[in-house]
């Protein structure tokens, strides 16, 4: 029982504001002066790696997604990470964290290595924190409840990254609820073991800490929903809660939260990002 309550604890404390205050003081903070500057590339840049690893997967996996056979998903995975590969060089998986719990591995062929090991250079899209997401004013409150895995955006946004119980049925609801006739507007297969976006485990990521730090570093973008092709939204991990009335499904902008490495990483090394910015 107490080993379980030190879990529990270790999962909640990061939004415990008594022990945030405390603590503060003795953790490695990163610091921009301005939410418009809490950038690593230019958005342009970003959207172009996401959308050309989507058009690949769409290529690919499409047809995968539109018959949604379970018991395809795990030789669909391989295929989407041999697919991540061929297009950034690397791709990442789930894997136990040197930390404790689940982290978040990179990998690669030894052929997309450097002469010094590096296989995902400074500025590449690593990850992407899936999730629905919420306006400050929505309510999410049992949503949050032992819940380690809400990201809150500069501006006071929300993402649900929880692939458990009530956040994981409210996404599935909600992909369904947002369907553009047979296409879904958001994937749901990051909710399994096997995405079929292998970006999509952002929220595995762990906090740097002694030992281990920070390799990449959170990155919001809000894209016009016409910039991501209709038959690609399948492998982007995010739609709203409550997404405006009047507006095509598909035309509602949408918020992104990518994990962007801030130095060269080299093959098998694990992510590691700065839970806490302080925009000044």
């Amino acid at each position: 029982m107490l080993d379980k309550l030190t879990q529990v604890w270790h999962s909640y404390k990061y939004r415990f504001v008594p022990w945030l205050a405390f603590n503060l003081k003795e953790r490695t903070v990163r610091s921009v002066t301005a939410d418009n500057m809490d950038k690593i590339i230019s958005d342009d840049c970003l959207l172009d790696q996401l959308t050309s690893l989507t058009a690949a997967l769409r290529g690919t996996l499409f047809h995968v997604v539109m018959e949604s056979a379970p018991k395809q998903r795990q030789s669909a995975h391989q295929k989407a990470l041999k697919v991540m590969e061929e297009v950034m060089g690397f791709h990442v998986i789930r894997a136990p964290s040197a930390v404790g719990g689940t982290g978040v591995i990179v990998v690669g062929s030894n052929d997309a290595q450097d002469s010094i090991g590096t296989i995902v250079k400074k500025g590449q899209v690593v990850g992407l924190y899936p999730g629905v997401i919420y306006l400050p004013v929505q309510p999410i409150f049992f949503q949050s409840i032992g819940n380690p895995f809400i990201f809150r955006c500069a501006d006071g946004i929300l993402i649900d990254g929880h692939d458990k119980r009530i956040s994981k049925s409210l996404f599935r609801s909600c992909v369904n609820r947002d369907r553009v006739g047979s296409f879904p507007i958001a994937d749901t297969s990051w909710l399994t073991e096997y995405p079929l976006n292998p970006l999509n485990v952002g929220q595995y990521v762990n906090n740097q800490s002694k030992g281990y730090p920070s390799n990449v570093a959170y990155q919001e973008l809000t894209i016009d929903g016409r910039h991501i092709h209709l038959q690609e939204r399948c492998f982007i991990p995010n739609l709203w809660y409550s997404p405006p009335e009047g507006i095509p499904v598909c035309d509602i902008p949408v918020r992104l939260v990518a994990l962007i490495a801030t130095r060269d990483i080299k093959c098998g090394e694990e992510l590691f990002s700065d839970y806490f910015t302080i925009i000044r």
